[in-house]
């Protein structure tokens, strides 16, 4: 149960470092990468299906409709 709580909370740890504006993109890819083993619930269980390119759209419209916000 311990080794549940830490991965869990190593996940939103540095999902919220993610959420750096400042982050270079090498550190965000490694980032994204770690959190999709990180979140395999068994050992053989793959990755999440949505992948690091997925992730980067989807941060791109998000980062894009904060801007529009503004």
């Amino acid at each position: 149960m311990a080794d549940e709580f830490e991965r869990t909370r190593l996940i939103g740890d540095i999902t919220r470092l993610l959420c750096d504006v400042d982050m270079p993109e090498g550190t965000r890819t490694a980032g994204l990468t770690l959190i999709g083993w990180l979140a395999r619930r068994k050992p053989t269980e793959l990755p999440h299906a949505i992948g690091v390119p997925e992730a980067r759209e989807s941060e791109r419209r998000v980062r894009a409709s904060r801007a529009k916000a503004r």
